[in-house]
């Protein structure tokens, strides 16, 4: 893909002490707050600052699939989710991901006309994986797995082509990362499966001169779910 709490019953028995149990969940992480009928506003103490990043997910059933909002640092503690469909529940998480990026790789493209979307039967669009060497390295544990000879082909005036070595045998999946000329930091233009390590994408006229790089990720544990539901619009 590119460009992709159950209750708990409380008893309290008379003359117990009023302290906390050893045994007592923690408190929430995650708060969701109705701003207005349909603003969700999100707030969190960031999971782990040493995670590459976050991603905020979101689902409109208890146990329903969950999509990615947004990816963001991971020092991010705010997010907000507008403009939504009134008299609906949402529930949300956060989760750091991990993962050493690539080396970055700036490029420059030709002057050309925006060309909006590629043939999708062209080849150099497809996501495929390329033989190279052994991919034994963890995505967490081991900072080797970061992928080697990260490379960015300029395919036309505006379309460019990756390919890298992947050196990890668990990712979940792989992060294109971009940051446009001036731009204050990267930010996640594609998600990968995972093996990937060759596609190719049509660029923005924003990122005519862009650096990029590629990351293999893997999540970390989600904060606890918060519900709001919205009201009339």
């Amino acid at each position: 893909m590119i460009r992709r709490l159950a209750a708990v019953p409380l008893v309290v028995l008379a003359g117990c002490s009023a302290g906390p149990a050893d045994d007592a969940p923690p408190p929430p992480n995650l708060t969701a707050t109705l701003t207005t009928p349909t603003n969700i506003d999100l707030a969190w103490h960031a999971t782990d600052p040493a995670a590459a990043g976050q991603v905020v997910e979101y689902a409109t059933e208890p146990n329903g699939t969950y999509t990615i909002l947004g990816y963001l640092p991971p020092a991010g503690t705010k997010y907000r989710h507008p403009d939504l469909i009134p008299q609906t529940p949402f529930y949300y998480r956060i989760r750091p991901y991990y993962g050493t990026a690539s080396a970055p790789v700036e490029l420059t493209l030709p002057p050309g006309e925006f060309e909006e979307n590629p043939n999708e039967d062209e080849d150099w669009v497809k996501p495929k994986t390329l033989p190279g060497g052994p991919a034994d390295k963890t995505v967490v544990k081991d900072a080797k797995g970061t992928p080697a000879n990260f490379t960015v082909t300029i395919v036309h005036a505006n379309g460019v082509k990756f390919t890298w070595e992947d050196r990890t045998s668990d990712e979940e999946g792989f992060l294109l990362e971009i940051k446009p000329d001036g731009a204050p930091d990267f930010v996640v233009s594609g998600v990968l499966d995972p093996d990937v390590n060759a596609f190719g994408m049509v660029t923005l006229p924003n990122e005519k001169k862009a650096t990029y790089r590629v990351r293999p990720y893997r999540f970390g544990e989600p904060t606890n779910t918060a519900h709001q539901t919205t009201g009339i619009g």
